[in-house]
């Protein structure tokens, strides 16, 4: 009858985040020893490298165990010979499943593994790969390092990622301390590559050995050219601030800048707008043109306020946040001069129309305000300015 193994998951770095009581029973250590450590922690350190070795090919392959021989020390420091099999999850690839039967002794003497295997196996990596030993020196590398970095290969860490911004390099710096301590750590940073300029990596960064009792003997870097994925993101994070068609924030986003406004204190103006005659446009002019409308409208108010915030409420609302105004009254000769903006002559479906707005304008100096009533009162101000506009002889006239 075959051996039933003992079970382990382990997350992308080898740190061990659950452990099953078969393998507490094998080992004589407690679920508080094991969970939380690194699994290399307690396998010898000749037998290292072939970890390694075997860790780097799974990651390549979800779904495909690989199945490594090894010892593995117990709660008396005894060396255990144990069969390990280790399976990257297909649905959470920062996951591993780890399966450990205790064996009498390997079949094969596999306490090394030749340096073209490892090679071999990290050049078929998509990532940059650079070993380094506790002063720093690389001992070995991988092609798309110097692909990655523009860089060739270096004795030291400072040759390869010597380009990086001053802005990163005290990071850098840190991250490696961190990790040569015997902690794992990741950072993002800049480096100017020679032939693409500014690029933004992605940095891996594993202790090997770790706190078993031999020390750190040095570290993993994995460098990932992530510069497309940071440009995507924030593409994402601004299209989902601003509205599509204007350009300017949306409501959610708009709504979140008052309230970090007010927050900070100071003098913030609210400036609440609604186009005069807008169903009017969209009616004579049809859809496409009170788009235009809107578009030449956002562009007034951006161009009219310097360190302001122009957001579209929906529809035919513009909200004008405006931070450091010194006094109600300087708000109100903002929202003067804005809506005299907005009332420029336009170009519409060949004719020439004079846009209108009606404004409302609220002002606090007080960070205890409520966002939301600062708005409402810009709202009722600008109905009661709609009211004076329709009021006036001829406001109905074109």
């Amino acid at each position: 009858m075959a051996p039933v193994p003992g079970r382990l998951r382990k997350n992308l770095t080898g740190i061990i985040v659950d452990v099953d009581d078969l393998v507490l029973d094998v080992t004589g250590f407690s679920r508080g020893d094991l969970v939380g450590s690194r699994s290399t922690e307690f396998m010898h350190p000749d037998d290292h490298e072939l970890a390694l070795t075997s860790w780097i090919q799974m990651i390549g392959k979800p779904g495909t165990p690989h199945q490594i021989q090894a010892r593995h020390r117990n709660a008396a420091g005894r060396w255990l010979w144990v069969e390990i099999t280790n399976t990257l999850d297909e649905s959470d690839p920062t996951l591993i499943h780890t399966e450990m039967v205790l064996i009498d002794r390997p079949p094969v003497d596999r306490t090394s593994v030749s340096s073209r295997l490892l090679r071999h196996l990290a050049e078929a990596l998509p990532m940059g790969i650079a070993q380094i030993d506790t002063d720093r020196r690389i001992v070995f590398s991988n092609g798309k390092l110097a692909d990655v970095t523009g860089r060739p290969d270096g004795e030291h860490l400072t040759d390869v990622l010597g380009a990086v911004t001053p802005a990163d390099g005290a990071a850098l710096d840190r991250a490696v301390a961190t990790v040569l301590g015997g902690d794992d750590t990741e950072i993002e940073l800049s480096l100017t590559h020679p032939a693409r300029g500014e690029r933004r990596c992605g940095v891996i960064l594993s202790a090997l050995a770790g706190r078993s009792g031999y020390g750190t003997t040095g570290a993993l870097l994995c460098v990932t050219d992530i510069t497309d994925e940071v440009q995507q993101r924030a593409e994402m994070l601004r299209r989902a601030a601003h509205d599509t068609l204007t350009g300017c924030l949306n409501r959610a986003a708009i709504l979140d800048a008052l309230a970090d406004a007010v927050a900070a204190g100071g003098g913030v103006a609210v400036l609440f707008f609604d186009l005069d005659r807008f169903k009017q446009v969209n009616d004579n002019y049809g859809h496409a043109a009170g788009d235009r409308l809107l578009v030449a409208v956002a562009e007034r108010l951006r161009r009219g306020t310097r360190d302001a915030s122009v957001g579209r409420l929906g529809g035919d609302e513009f909200l004008v946040l405006a931070r450091a105004v010194p006094s109600a009254e300087q708000a109100e000769q903002l929202g003067k001069r804005l809506e005299r903006a907005i009332r420029r002559p336009l170009t519409l479906g060949g004719k020439v129309i004079r846009p209108g707005a009606s404004v409302g304008v609220a002002w606090t100096a007080d960070p205890a305000t409520e966002p939301a009533d600062l708005i409402a009162r810009a709202d009722a101000a600008m109905y009661e300015a709609k009211r004076r506009h329709h009021a006036r002889p001829g406001a109905g006239r074109r």
